[in-house]
Order: C-alpha cells, then sequence, then structure tokens
C-alpha cells in the first residue's frame, strides 16, 4: 500500500520505520482517537443523554449526526432569518434528548431533521435567487446586460462551489 494514499502518510512512514512496541502504541492512540471521533455534534465520551448513548453506539446513527450536521449548516447559511434555524435546533434537539429512548426513534428524528433542514436550504437559495432577480429588475438593466450579471453570478457560485476565490480570477 502507498503511503500517499493513506489517510495519514507520517504514521504509516513512523510505523515502517519504528520498533513493534512502539507501533502497537501508535495504532492504539490511532484507534482511540477514531472511536471518540463517532458523532459530529457531540463527545461521545462525556455524560451523555439515552439518545446519545444511542447514537454513539450505532454507525448508523452517527453518519445521520454527521449529514444532519451539514444540512444544519447549509440551511442556516442560506436562510433569510439564521436565528429561526438556531432556535429550531435547540428545540429539536431538546424533544430528542426528552422523549427517544430507542433507535426506532432517534433514527425517524434524524430521517425528519435532515429532511427539514434540507427543505429550508431549499427555499433559502430560492429566496437568494428571487432576491437577486428582483435586485436586477430595481436595476433597470438592459437584458444582454442582465444576462452577463446572471452568467457572472452563475461563475461565482460554480468557482466558489470547487473552492476557488472568485475574486482573484
Amino acid at each position: 500500500m502507498s503511503t500517499s494514499k493513506t489517510a495519514f502518510p507520517f504514521v504509516t512512514r513512523l510505523l515502517a520505520d519504528s520498533s513493534p512496541t512502539l507501533s502497537l502504541c501508535v495504532l492504539a492512540v490511532c484507534a482511540t482517537l477514531a472511536g471518540n471521533a463517532s458523532a459530529a455534534s457531540f463527545h461521545c465520551s462525556t455524560r451523555s443523554s439515552a439518545s446519545e448513548k444511542i447514537v454513539c453506539a450505532d454507525p448508523e446513527l452517527s453518519s445521520l449526526d454527521d449529514r444532519l450536521a451539514v444540512s444544519y449548516q447549509r440551511a442556516r447559511d442560506t436562510s433569510p432569518d439564521p436565528r429561526s434555524v438556531e432556535t429550531a435546533r435547540i428545540q429539536q434537539w431538546l424533544w430528542r434528548q426528552h422523549n427517544c429512548t430507542d433507535k426506532a426513534c432517534v433514527l425517524n428524528w434524524y430521517q425528519r431533521r435532515i429532511a427539514e433542514l434540507d427543505a429550508d436550504y431549499e427555499q433559502g437559495k430560492q429566496a437568494q435567487h428571487d432576491a437577486f432577480e428582483a435586485a436586477l429588475v430595481d436595476q433597470k438593466l438592459v437584458p444582454s446586460a442582465a444576462d452577463a450579471v446572471r452568467q457572472l453570478k452563475n461563475e461565482s457560485i460554480v468557482a466558489t462551489a470547487q473552492g476557488a476565490n472568485p475574486a482573484t480570477k
């Protein structure tokens, strides 16, 4: 296996150049760190509610927790009212903490919450698009100029999605 394809090439090099005892120690540390990285929104090693313990013990739920964090961030970033997204996050989390005591409930909660946040994201994107189009109309640009502005905005969105800085192009 090539060291350039591993997640931690320095660990591979260290293991190749070290004693068996050191290798075992490094592997034990890596395994411990990997075990603690199971959930995105909380630490599994601290005191937890019943629902958090269920998430920590289940890779599927832990993966949904990671997905929930991404959906939340996207919804908040596109929302015209990020505070309302945060308020809903807290209320929904508290509901889960107090009401979910088995995997089925937690799984249902994650699936529902992710769907809600994904819908919020789509609504936020549509609201941003509508505001952009309204601003173009307010500027009373000739159609070719409005089309050029749309094209620049689309190129900027693509560049941002690809990790480039559109301001430096």
